[in-house]
């Protein structure tokens, strides 16, 4: 077991990261009713929310090829958590752009952690790279189902400055925790890990020339992920709606989220190796007729929330097998 703590560690990490991300996810009504938002300022508030964070992950991801960036494994959570935490003072009227700087800030800084940290974890487990993920993964989606759970409770018993009371606790976990992930060495004989040594490699050295192929599969994982990264958006303006409160958005968004863990459970428990590219495609497929349950408004609220328990599953719950395709697909890149 002591040969798995740095993969946990390093899981766990994920969960810090990712739980300061979900901290606004049930709260965009209150921040558009505080932030007085409305058209294009609330536009470009989701947006500064939204794209750092995508963004990132590619320019750290190339420049990882470049030189190791495990101090982003530390660095990357502690700017998160205070940044995503500190947003509960600023949101108000009159500050919307220290809103989006902290919001962009914040993204940049969750961003920048991911490719490190999917590398490292990638190579844990050699034998079996999409379990490693698949655990690596199950950290953070248990952030992002504690991400909204935690927020709807602070910010209903101390208002939007509760999120700063979860900045100490989050911060002093992160040391540990980093420290963790340095102790031992990957389970088998691992080498060494990409970007590690020898010269640096240009994007057509890094796709092995297959640079068509590498912006396809970029582009059927950016449709992948559309579905997953709106749903906090859509549930929290719809369930506003609704006459749902903040506590009670976050607890069905982290229902949503927890079906998410239990299907990466099963996929680091029982994924077949080899079947990465079937359930990359069909598990989206799937989960479309579900999602349109949530376009249909007059859907009862009872089928509306049971709804996502399936659609976490395979929307959320499949995703680490496009990770591990891809790493497969493109082992330098």
């Amino acid at each position: 077991m002591r040969l798995y703590l740095p993969l946990v560690c390093l899981a766990l990490l994920h969960t810090i990261v990712d739980t300061s991300a979900l901290l606004v996810s049930p709260l965009w009504d209150r921040i558009t009713v505080e932030c007085r938002l409305a058209g294009l300022s609330l536009v470009g508030v989701m947006l500064a929310h939204s794209m750092p964070t995508s963004l990132a992950q590619g320019v750290f991801g190339f420049l990882r090829e470049r030189k190791r960036l495990r101090w982003l494994m530390f660095a990357g959570p502690v700017l998160a958590v205070v940044c995503l935490t500190a947003v509960g003072g600023v949101a108000a009227e009159g500050r919307v752009a220290w809103l989006c700087a902290l919001f962009i800030v914040g993204g940049v800084s969750v961003g920048a952690f991911h490719p490190e940290a999917a590398v490292r974890a990638g190579t844990l487990l050699p034998g079996n790279r999409t379990r490693g993920l698949s655990i690596f993964m199950l950290g953070g989606s248990l952030g992002l189902s504690l991400g909204p759970l935690l927020s709807g409770f602070v910010v209903q018993r101390w208002d939007l400055e509760g999120l700063l009371y979860l900045m100490p606790g989050l911060l002093i976990a992160i040391p540990v925790l980093y420290w963790g992930t340095t102790r031992g060495e990957p389970v088998g004989n691992p080498g060494k890990e990409p970007g590690e040594a020898g010269k640096a490699r240009g994007l057509r050295e890094m796709f092995d020339g297959r640079i068509g192929l590498a912006l396809a599969l970029l582009l059927v994982c950016s449709c992948r992920l559309v579905p997953n990264m709106g749903m906090s958006k859509v549930m929290s303006f719809t369930l506003a709606d609704r006459g749902f409160d903040e506590r009670t958005v976050g607890l069905v968004q982290s229902l949503f989220l927890v079906s998410a863990s239990g299907g990466m459970t099963l996929m680091a428990l029982l994924f077949p190796a080899g079947w990465e590219r079937r359930f990359m495609v069909a598990c989206p497929l799937l989960g479309l007729p579900l999602l349109a349950f949530w376009g249909w408004n007059g859907c009862p609220t009872w089928l509306l929330i049971g709804v996502l328990v399936p659609t976490g599953l395979v929307l959320w719950g499949t995703t680490p097998t496009m990770v591990s395709y891809a790493q497969q697909l493109f082992p330098r890149g």
